[in-house]
């Protein structure tokens, strides 16, 4: 009865409340923003990949919302055709994965111990089709559609990419995995975790670091890995996940609420200071804060291999690329459909109403 009445309480507060966030690109402005050339390729071969992922229709229509070919697009403005279709395959899987647990199209929001074999099931399959683990041909195939078809995505990732590059995807996709089992167990709970414990796990459930490792293949170069674990790509890989993660909270706010669902950055900051506008403005200090330790990071790292003109030549890339993934992402979160925004433009700002 707690864990209800801690939400809904917490619902009761913030529904028909009004919010207004700023002009979001504003405090981008020194970052750039690109379109993929590909855009109506991609979006014309996203259907055929939704329906290999999923048979049934309430799924394939929640999939069409994400306008993964405009998401591609975005976020990976220098990737061709191929590289981009297989991008989105991954982007698709990543959403519809997710949302088995976490939305009311999913089966298993409710069922822990039913989630549980599904994530293992889908660790053990996406070991095995990262050329991880033995000869992926020499196992069944999974019966659940959405793990299946992660193959597509195997076959294509261990063409681009080399055992230590596939096994750091791996860890990642694990990692993933392994805070939607945290953010699940504790969405069933009798609380809510604080603003420290929320954004500890949001780092995983984000898949950011998943799509940040796409950017060489995006762009066509090569980083070492021991590169990309250096402290200061640390710095952008976490700085680059912050600002996805807390942009994609305030633009998804009015459908989470409208969802029934607390927990994300600004009901929880909410809950602390009891003034949305003082949750917002809390929120863009993290974006700002986050956007100046990135360029921080990305000056020192290019200053600590100034001596290799050619290493200094795809950082420069790399780091445009994660910032390009930044800017992408605010401009598909205003025109997806999936947040309900659909916003072309957001000068002066986005005005909406909860619940």
């Amino acid at each position: 009865m707690a864990c209800v009445d801690v939400r809904r309480d917490l619902l009761h507060q913030l529904k028909g409340q009004g919010l207004h966030l700023p002009d979001l690109r504003l405090l981008f402005k020194h970052w750039p923003t690109n379109v993929n050339p590909n855009l109506e390729g991609l979006r014309a071969l996203a259907p055929g990949r939704i329906d290999n992922l999923t048979s049934c229709v309430k799924k394939r229509k929640a999939a069409g919302k994400i306008d993964v070919g405009l998401f591609t697009s975005l976020w990976y403005p220098g990737a061709g055709l191929q590289c981009g279709d297989m991008i989105s395959c991954v982007v698709l899987w990543l959403f519809l994965w997710d949302d088995e647990i976490d939305t009311e199209v999913g089966r298993l929001a409710g069922d822990m111990e039913a989630a549980k074999l599904y994530r293992q099931e889908t660790i053990e399959y996406v070991h095995r089709c990262l050329g991880l683990s033995g000869d992926v041909r020499q196992h069944n195939t999974p019966a659940n559609e959405i793990i299946a078809f992660f193959k597509i995505i195997g076959d294509a990732v261990c063409e681009a990419y080399d055992h230590e590059h596939r096994e750091l995807l791996f860890r990642e996709i694990e990692f993933f995995m392994e805070t939607s089992e945290v953010e699940q167990q504790r969405r069933l709970s009798s609380e809510l975790p604080s603003t420290e414990e929320y954004l500890a796990t949001r780092m995983g459930t984000g898949a950011v670091n998943v799509c940040t490792i796409l950017n060489e293949a995006a762009y066509g170069i090569s980083l070492s890995v021991d590169i990309l674990r250096d402290v200061h790509m640390k710095v952008i890989w976490d700085q680059t996940n912050i600002l996805v993660c807390v942009v994609n909270d305030l633009l998804s706010l009015k459908k989470e609420i409208d969802q029934q669902s607390v927990e994300s950055i600004v009901p929880l900051l909410y809950n602390n200071l009891g003034s949305l506008a003082a949750a917002v403005s809390m929120v863009i200090e993290i974006i700002e804060k986050s956007i100046k330790e990135f360029d921080s990071a990305a000056a020192l790292l290019l200053n600590k291999f100034a001596g290799d003109e050619a290493l200094v030549s795809n950082l420069k890339i790399y780091i445009d690329a994660c910032r390009l993934n930044c800017t992408g992402n605010l401009n598909w979160s205003l025109q997806t459909g999936r947040y309900g925004v659909s916003q072309q433009t957001i000068t002066g700002g986005v005005t909406m109403r909860l619940g």
